[in-house]
C-alpha cells in the first residue's frame, strides 16, 4: 500500500480524533437527519465510508449496510471496527462504476466524502440514483458556503498541503493527498447539481457548516 493511498484515511482519522466544535455540532445534526429519515431494517448502502463513523450511527436502526470506499486502509479499518456484525458488508469499489445492481436499497449515504469527489459528482449522483429503489431516497451532507474557516483551521493543524484556494471555498490539496479536490456548497448550488441529474430534492437542512440533503428519483 502506497503513502499516497494511505493519507486520506490517515488525515480523517485525526481530525476524528480531534474533532473541532463545528464539526461536532454538524456531525450530531446529521445524525438526527438519519434517524429522521432511515427506515427500520431498510437495505442501506454507504459510498465512501471511510472508518465507519456513520455506519456506528446508523446501527441500531438497521444492520443491513453495504459499504464502500476506494481507500484500501479505510476498507480494511471499517471492516475490522464492524467485524462482529455478519450482515455489515464493506468492500473496494469505485463510486463511478457501483458493483450493484439496478434498484437494490432503499437509502443510499454518502456523508462528507461528496466534497471530495470534484468534476466526478455527476456520474457517481448518476450511480447513486440507479441503485437505489423508485421510492428510496439518497442522503448527502456536504460543507456549506459558511465551512472555509473552520475548514482551514482543520487543514492547517493536520499540514494538509494546499495548491490553491479558490473565491467559493474549492481547495486544491498537493497531488500526495489522494482525493485532492475538497468542495463546499450554497443551497443554491445544490439545487443545481441535484436537478441537473433529474433528483426531487425532498430537503436541504443546514447546520453550521454543513448542509443534509434528502433526494429521490424523478423517474
Amino acid at each position: 500500500m502506497t503513502n499516497k493511498e494511505l493519507k486520506n484515511i490517515d488525515f480523517w482519522q485525526k481530525v476524528l480524533q480531534e474533532l473541532p466544535e463545528s464539526y461536532k455540532l454538524w456531525f450530531k445534526d446529521e445524525k438526527k437527519f438519519l434517524y429522521k429519515n432511515i427506515t427500520k431494517n431498510s437495505k442501506v448502502l454507504e459510498v465512501g465510508c471511510g472508518d465507519g463513523r456513520s455506519i456506528k450511527d446508523i446501527i441500531d436502526i438497521t444492520q443491513n449496510i453495504t459499504a464502500i470506499d476506494n481507500d484500501p486502509k479505510a476498507v480494511i479499518d471499517a471492516s475490522n471496527n464492524f467485524k462482529r456484525y455478519k450482515t455489515i458488508n464493506i468492500s473496494l469499489a469505485n463510486a463511478k462504476d457501483l458493483p450493484f445492481k439496478d434498484n437494490t436499497f432503499d437509502h443510499v449515504l454518502c456523508l462528507t466524502t461528496f466534497a471530495n469527489f470534484g468534476d466526478d459528482k455527476y456520474k457517481i449522483l448518476e450511480e447513486m440514483k440507479r441503485v437505489v429503489r423508485k421510492k428510496g431516497t439518497i442522503i448527502i451532507s456536504v460543507f456549506s458556503e459558511d465551512a472555509l474557516d473552520e475548514r482551514m483551521k482543520v487543514y492547517k493543524s493536520q499540514e494538509v498541503p494546499i495548491k490553491e484556494i479558490a473565491k467559493n471555498g474549492k481547495i486544491i490539496f498537493d497531488e500526495s493527498v489522494g482525493a485532492n479536490v475538497s468542495e463546499q456548497f450554497s443551497k443554491k448550488e445544490l439545487i443545481k447539481i441535484f436537478s441537473k441529474v433529474k433528483f426531487t430534492v425532498e430537503e436541504i437542512e443546514k447546520s453550521g457548516i454543513g448542509y443534509m440533503c434528502k433526494l429521490s428519483k424523478d423517474e
